[in-house]
């Protein structure tokens, strides 16, 4: 099998895992593999949209933001796989690890097939008469609880553990990415909204 058969290989086999552990298939974590190079492969884009929105944040002066920004993007989106780890190891699969880390980094794309279908909803309860506010706030809260399902079934799934120990996982992983996300706003509670004014012409 050549280099070109490997990668369709690889990425039909990642698309169905998607799909799959979207489903609550636990036979799905074998799609992603079990290895460095499936490991880095799913990590790359979460690494590299972080540092394209730095590096337009740099584009418009704010060197010392950007950097600041970027840094703590790369250090969230690092410390997942390193306590996904620390757990394999003391939950004794550390063998599963690299399998589990590479399934939840995979599995962050399904918002964007949820964001649309939640925008539906918006718009059907909205139809039906719900406030804006309302509305918004249940088909986000469906969205956000449905994530939060899905990376509590691939920890215990791909760990091999109890639901209280995967929810307690899922806490700690998801207190430490939004702490180290918050560090440059809490320095710079300006940064906001550098982050998001359009550049100028």
């Amino acid at each position: 099998m050549n280099g070109e058969d490997r990668f369709a290989g690889a990425f039909f086999s990642t698309l169905r895992g998607i799909f799959r552990v979207a489903l609550g298939r636990v036979d799905a974590l074998r799609e992603f593999g079990n290895t460095p190079s499936a490991f880095s492969a799913s990590i790359a884009p979460q690494i590299a949209f972080p540092m394209v929105g730095a590096s337009l944040l740099a584009l418009r002066g704010d060197w010392v933001y950007a950097a600041g920004l970027m840094l703590s993007r790369l250090c969230g989106v690092l410390v997942q796989p390193v306590i996904i780890e620390r757990a394999a190891h003391w939950l004794g699969r550390r063998d599963r690890w690299l399998n589990t880390a590479t399934a939840l980094n995979w599995s962050i794309w399904i918002v964007f097939v949820l964001i649309p279908l939640g925008m539906f909803a918006n718009d059907v309860l909205l139809a039906l008469g719900a406030g804006q506010v309302g509305a918004l706030s249940l088909s986000a809260g469906l969205i956000a609880f449905y994530m939060l399902w899905l990376q509590g079934f691939i920890l215990r799934a791909g760990l091999s553990t109890s639901w209280w120990k995967a929810l307690g996982l899922l806490f700690v992983v998801n207190l430490s990415t939004a702490a180290l996300y918050a560090v440059p706003y809490v320095f710079h509670p300006g940064l906001l909204s550098l982050t998001l004014r359009p550049a100028s012409g």
